[in-house]
């Protein structure tokens, strides 16, 4: 009986089979599945590749359920490292939520955890890992909560789960970005180039850029082997039939990539974002982040085969469905990004010519405000009525989804003035500078989504931060671990304006709620989890404080995550769960600690050299050898401190030869000092030896060509030490050592290289990076 209840049961959920879809078991009001999470080899580029899989497959299975049901997901981990599922987009109790050690039990090696809670509502949501960068490597899968009755007509279901591949590591991936390695940036083709920016006449951006420390202009970091949709990179749908409006239900479970969605033969037809209904517009292309979920109506054409396409933001590669039988019609390619005309109009942002403030004074804390009238405000669509609630849904009334849009809601007519930000403008309206399409500006949602929850709010500035040099994120300058907890209460509104000082989109994902987006449609602003904040602007969203304990608030751009861009908000007067006793907190702090060590080893025909770096956030240790042919040679080995984005105090031990022999004896001195990344990306040092010998040092990298380097490394010091120049009445003694040439990139790992070195001469040979 539950066998044929289960299968009446996916057939009229699904009204279509596609491959990723299990049936599931059928228990009373419970839905229940199994999962299960192992090692697997995939080939999507045609090189065998070790992943990770849930049930064998790659996304994972679609899990389908109705609202008002109960889910009751059985998850057994079979590999030898710790994993976790986090339930994208659902509200849920907080011990379910799948944040390891914040919320919920890692999945320790060959353990298991079952996962259950009420379905409260319906929608387009995901499942995935939120352990280390098993993401990346292919823990996610679908979820689809059938609505109670369908606000919107269509005769079929399809679930497209769009994503990046690549056969790389992500440690290994995630080191090559924090080494700032070259080859990602040529093979993506947004590596700056000199030659270029005279050529287009964008010199004077470029060195703009440079003034402000940034080495040129970004839509992503990472060059993918592959871009995959339900886990490949073209899938067909014809067994549907002319005329047939199918339901096109697009998850972004990219690591760290943006798409464009759009379609051959016309506009998309956009009903859902992040599985709650907008009012349906009509797009050329539609920008997903990552994160977040949108849904399509496409009606099957006679004779024809429509195209649904999902090309990467940086235009390096895409994934298609076709959908219907017959002649191929083909979306429109996307034009490949001029990185010299962004790189303009960033250096124009940066530069202040738009006039927006985009250095807010941050505020963790919160303040509470009166709910008060402001002079300041600029008018709205809602007739100069901004709202000040959030559409939200209390806890104990979670038990009907559309509760959500039905609430008896109130709202007020006056805005929030928070006097801490040190600003004129309307903190509550989109500030973007940046051409994203559709996303953040034209959602509304169909019904009002204001209430009314008490008479103040919690204002908080997130400044969304970034280091590209050394590949740190942060909030308000500050990594996960560096930061304390955003301590709210549950009863008051929550208003965080998230401002983004980087030239990186960051798609900010909220667990366990749904929050309003101030985009200028007033009271039908839309409900979202997961809201994209493009480069050098600026969102504000809100939400009601309706919950309890700790939930994570984090860039959804996997690296930027494990890099630091992250916060717990914490609910005050909430213990953690006592279930959670043997797991330490202390471990969801440690991804941005991890140490990344690299090196790079250099064989030419004036000398050899070997150098090592281990780094996290804050600290660094280095080492350098070098040895010349000419027999002589230098050692050093230094520690880093730093204490801002790019100061830092060092302390090192230098062992120097003064001779042509190997057999005399070397200068071994201590020194201490500072180091600081000055403008046009020179690194400077300067540093005093236990006899106070004083040292200056000059560093620089300077990309000719989007292959080809000029290298510079200059050092000055005095032959003797202040006290004993003053001592012996001898006039300055110095010594200048010089090393310049050029670097031309081979691959990832190999360049050929010619140098010049005032101690070892010419030489020209191979480096090697590892």
């Amino acid at each position: 009986m539950k066998k044929f209840l289960s299968i009446i049961f996916y057939i009229l959920c699904t009204q279509s089979v596609i491959a990723q879809e299990i049936i599931p078991q059928i228990n009373g009001d419970s839905i229940i599945y199994n999962l299960t999470i192992d090692h697997q080899m995939v080939n999507f580029t045609g090189k065998d590749v070790m992943a990770m899989t849930i049930n064998q497959g790659i996304p994972g299975p679609v899990l389908r359920f109705q609202e008002g049901k109960h889910a009751v997901i059985h998850v057994k981990n079979e590999m030898d490292v710790e994993t976790s599922i986090h339930w994208h987009g659902l509200l849920l109790p907080n011990y379910m939520d799948g944040v390891p050690y914040l919320t919920t039990p890692p999945i320790l090696p060959g353990g298991s955890i079952t996962y259950h809670f009420p379905l409260l509502h319906s929608g387009t949501f995901w499942y995935h890992s939120h352990t280390g960068l098993q993401e990346q490597k292919g823990i996610y899968g679908s979820i689809i909560v059938e609505p109670k009755e369908k606000t919107f007509h269509y005769d079929h279901d399809l679930v497209l789960v769009v994503s990046d591949w690549t056969n790389d590591t992500p440690h290994h991936v995630l080191k090559n970005l924090k080494r700032h390695n070259e080859w990602y940036a040529y093979q993506i083709g947004n590596a700056p180039s000199l030659f270029r920016s005279i050529r287009k006449g964008t010199l004077n951006a470029q060195f703009k850029l440079w003034s402000m420390k940034m080495p040129g202009m970004h839509i992503s970091d990472i060059p993918y082997d592959a871009f995959l949709m339900n886990g490949a990179e073209e899938m067909v749908y014809d067994e549907y039939e002319p005329g047939d409006v199918v339901r096109v239900r697009v998850i972004n479970a990219g690591a760290s990539s943006y798409f464009w969605l759009h379609q051959g033969g016309g506009h998309l037809e956009v009903i859902s974002s992040d599985g709650n209904d907008i009012q349906p517009a009509h797009a050329p292309k539609v920008l997903i982040g990552n994160g977040e979920t949108y849904d399509f109506l496409v009606t099957v054409q006679e004779g024809k085969s429509l195209e649904f396409r999902a090309t990467a933001q940086d235009v390096t590669g895409f994934a298609s469905a076709f959908i219907g039988n017959g002649d191929r019609i083909y979306a429109e390619d996307i034009p490949l990004p001029d990185y010299d005309v962004l790189g303009t109009e960033m250096a124009r942002m940066h530069a202040g010519e738009h006039g927006h403030d985009m250095n807010m004074k941050a505020e963790e804390t919160g303040i509470m405000t009166e709910y008060e009238h402001s002079s300041m405000m600029a008018p709205t669509d809602d007739h100069n009525q901004m709202d000040h609630s959030m559409h939200t849904v209390q806890q104990e009334e979670k038990s009907n989804a559309h509760a959500m849009h039905n609430m008896d809601l109130e709202s007020k007519n006056d805005e929030v003035t928070d006097h801490s930000m040190h600003t004129t403008e309307d903190m509550t309206s989109p500030m973007t500078m940046w051409d994203v399409g559709y996303s953040n500006a034209l959602i509304k949602a169909p019904e009002s989504t204001v209430i009314h929850s008490g008479d103040s709010v919690r204002s908080l500035v997130f400044n969304l931060t970034g280091n590209m040099w050394r590949y740190i994120w942060s909030i308000n300058g500050k990594t996960l671990s560096e930061s304390d907890k955003i301590r709210i209460n549950k009863g008051e509104v929550v208003r965080i304006t998230l401002n983004n000082t980087t030239m990186m989109h960051h798609p900010m994902h909220l667990h366990g709620h749904f929050f309003r987006v101030l985009n200028g449609n007033g009271e039908f602003s839309p409900l979202k989890h997961t809201v994209d904040v493009p480069p050098m602007s600026r969102v504000t969203i809100e939400f009601a404080a309706n919950e309890e304990k700790d939930w994570f608030f984090h860039c959804h751009i996997l690296y930027h995550m494990k890099s630091g861009m992250t916060r717990v908000i914490s609910y005050n007067g909430s213990e953690r769960d006592q279930r959670l006793a043997p797991f330490a907190l202390s471990n969801i702090y440690k991804p941005d600690r991890t140490w990344y060590t690299w090196g790079t080893a250099t064989g030419s025909s004036s000398f050899g050299e070997l150098s090592l770096t281990s780094t996290n956030t804050r600290n660094m240790v280095e080492f350098l050898g070098e040895y010349g042919w000419n027999e002589k040679y230098e050692l050093k080995a230094n520690y880093q401190r730093f204490t801002g984005e790019y100061f830092r105090w060092m302390a090192g031990i230098n062992v120097e030869s003064k001779s042509h022999s190997v057999t005399d004896e070397p200068e071994v001195s201590a020194r201490i000092g500072v180091k600081y990344l000055l403008w046009y990306i020179l690194d400077t040092e300067f540093n005093i030896d236990h006899e106070l010998t004083p040292e200056i040092g000059l560093k620089l990298h300077l990309p000719l060509m989007q292959r080809l380097m000029v290298n510079g490394h200059f050092e000055f010091h005095t032959e003797k030490g202040i006290y004993e120049m003053i001592d012996e009445e001898k006039v300055l003694e110095t010594e200048q050592t010089l090393t310049t040439g050029l670097e031309y990139l081979l691959n990832k790992n190999f360049s050929v290289l010619a140098e010049f070195d005032t101690r070892f001469g010419f030489g020209g040979g191979l480096s090697w990076r590892f």
